[in-house]
């Protein structure tokens, strides 16, 4: 039996393997990584793993820092565009493995440090891949989760999740604020940090880069011109400048320690 919204994952981010590693589109997935990486404090013995990771780029913002870092992915373009960003840049310590985030292929205890980044609003059941991640990072070892993260009200979430759903329909829902933090403590692990971050961004190159339909791209544009000349609120906070519309994301990071 198919997995339907397995099928518009993989299907979506198929797509996107281009778009990911393209500079004039992915510049508000790569201008976090250092954020990332101030915030965890890899060590150089750290085996990390990278949940959902992609193309890695994550990864590789940590390979410098790591031991070794190994991504697990269920797209398989996303990962080939991975080996060969990662050989371009002359990484050895950097593998790739399709697998899925909610069954990891990996024992109890085997990494030292996981991250995972904008995966949990793609799964049906988020929680589940906190309960992977938790399993595989080994006692004492440091997890990071970093997401989108909606507003607190829940009115405006909600109609975030929609603009969301309008521009990559894999997306489901945002983690709501600090949730993350509790579903970690919920699974024995303590919260160290919890940050947030906004990004205020151009909305053509976004919508592009996950080469949304034009006519759902439409959507998205009719919702932020509206809400700007009084319309209902998108919870994007949109406006025009002279090259365009442009929109506000907040970003969530959480750092825990297994215990």
């Amino acid at each position: 039996m198919t997995d339907p919204h397995r099928d518009r994952l993989t299907q979506a981010f198929t797509q996107q393997a281009v778009t990911m590693e393209d500079p004039a589109l992915n510049t508000a997935f790569t201008s976090g990584l250092g954020w990332l990486v101030e915030l965890a404090g890899p060590r150089p013995t750290d085996r990390l793993l990278d949940v959902a990771g992609g193309t890695g780029l994550v990864a590789r913002a940590f390979a410098p820092h790591v031991e070794s870092v190994t991504v697990v992915d269920i797209t398989v373009p996303m990962l080939e565009a991975g080996r060969a960003a990662a050989a371009a840049e002359g990484l050895d310590n950097v593998s790739y493995l399709e697998g899925d985030a909610t069954d990891l292929p990996f024992g109890d205890g085997s990494f030292g440090a996981v991250v995972t980044r904008f995966s949990l609003h793609h799964v049906p059941e988020p929680e589940r891949v906190l309960d992977e991640i938790v399993r595989v990072t080994a006692a004492g070892g440091w997890i990071l989760v970093k997401d989108l993260t909606a507003d607190a009200d829940e009115r405006l979430a909600a109609r975030q999740d929609e603009i969301e759903i309008l521009r990559d329909d894999s997306h489901l829902r945002m983690p709501r604020p600090v949730q993350v933090g509790r579903w970690l403590q919920c699974r024995g692990c303590t919260v160290t940090r919890t940050e947030q971050r906004q990004l205020v961004r151009p909305l053509e190159p976004w919508l592009e880069q996950s080469v949304t339909p034009p006519a759902r791209a439409q959507q998205v544009r009719d919702r932020l011109a509206a809400e700007i000349d009084g319309g209902e609120p998108t919870g994007t906070q949109p406006e025009r400048r002279e090259d365009g519309l442009w929109f506000r994301q907040t970003w969530e990071a959480t750092l825990a320690v297994r215990p």
